[in-house]
């Protein structure tokens, strides 16, 4: 290099001498030997890479640490993305911007549960049980004995009188003869009266239905068989007289009711009905009597009060007749047929 900077300088001293207007030659200095900055450079880069590595196997080591403690995951190995920006912000910059990429490590990352580890140790099991609020329990008097509860037997099941098995069968057989069934009807009416024989309505059934289908001896057979039976029915007695009376057996109806008379002082229709009979006959005094039983039970009947009043116009008591004949009117129960029938009289006498 002294070389050459001598022959500059000789040829400097000769321009000096020689004319203006030629073109003067001036040496140049030499620039300075920069070969050193790349190795510079990149052993700087090397320094900053063996920070960040050395700072994060510290790190690495330092969950692990925790790991082993119980206190936070490790997180798993990650790959550390270099940003185009960090060579010019510096190398606090370039760690910053790495430590921000990271992944969290499980235990702190939101909306997840970190399962417990599990635990060989039963104290901690004992410390967890001691923990937890214990129910109060309700302390018993002393005095008071314990409450046993008796479990009940299940209630025995309802036993079916007859009475009430023959009140089913002749329903049975009320349904049956209103869809025709007359031999299921038949059977159903006995099941009721071999169950309960003062079943009333059963019998009183049987014996029409064997009225209207032409069995008029058993049907009467059925009645006399209840008029046996202790105490007595009436109400047989009334449906027997009107099967007699239906064959023409005034007498033998009047005796049917006559037998049982004695029983029925309080019952206006068995009075009246046997004072009908009785006027039937032409015993219209007799008949007075038991009309007016039974119009003292039920005195606005404008039937009944006809019924007196024929018996009184036969006995020739007019002016009794006619007062009897305008109550019969003023009740207004009678048929037009009837009403008809009490108007002529009263315009005969």
């Amino acid at each position: 290099m002294s070389l050459i900077n001598q022959v500059l300088n000789q040829l400097e001293q000769r321009g000096a001498n020689t004319a203006p207007e030629q073109t003067q030659i001036r040496a140049v200095p030499a620039l300075p030997n920069r070969d050193w900055v790349k190795p510079l450079l990149f052993a700087a880069g090397l320094l900053i890479v063996g920070s960040l590595g050395a700072w994060l196997w510290t790190q690495k080591a330092a969950h692990s640490e925790r790991d082993v403690h119980g206190s936070i995951v490790s997180a798993p190995p990650v790959t550390v993305v270099e940003p185009v920006e960090a060579d010019q912000s510096g190398p606090a910059t370039r760690l910053s911007y790495e430590l921000s990429v990271l992944p969290l490590p499980e235990s702190l990352r939101p909306y997840e549960t970190q399962p417990e580890p599990q635990k060989t140790s039963s104290l901690p099991l004992v410390a967890n049980i001691a923990a937890e609020p214990r129910p109060v329990l309700k302390q018993e008097q002393p005095s008071s004995p314990p409450v046993i509860t008796r479990r009940e037997p299940p209630p025995p099941l309802k036993q079916v009188s007859p009475a009430q098995r023959a009140d089913a069968d002749y329903r049975k057989g009320v349904q049956a003869q209103q869809q025709g069934k007359i031999p299921e009807a038949m059977e159903a009416y006995e099941a009721a009266l071999k169950g309960n024989e003062q079943h009333e309505a059963a019998r009183l059934a049987m014996a029409a239905m064997l009225q209207e289908n032409g069995s008029q001896a058993a049907a009467e057979r059925t009645l006399q068989a209840g008029l046996r039976l202790k105490p007595v029915r009436l109400s047989y007695a009334m449906a027997l007289a009107r099967m007699q009376l239906g064959r023409e057996q005034l007498d033998l109806a009047v005796a049917t009711l006559q037998a049982h008379l004695a029983a029925a002082d309080s019952n206006a229709d068995y009075q009246s009905f046997y004072a009908a009979l009785l006027q039937r006959q032409n015993r219209h005094k007799e008949a007075l009597n038991h009309y007016q039983i039974a119009l003292q039970i039920s005195p606005r009947n404008g039937v009944w009060r006809v019924g007196y009043a024929i018996s009184l116009q036969a006995l020739e008591r007019i002016e009794d007749a006619k007062l009897a004949y305008k109550q019969a009117l003023s009740t207004h129960t009678l048929s037009p047929e009837l009403t008809a029938f009490v108007q002529q009289k009263l315009a005969g006498l």
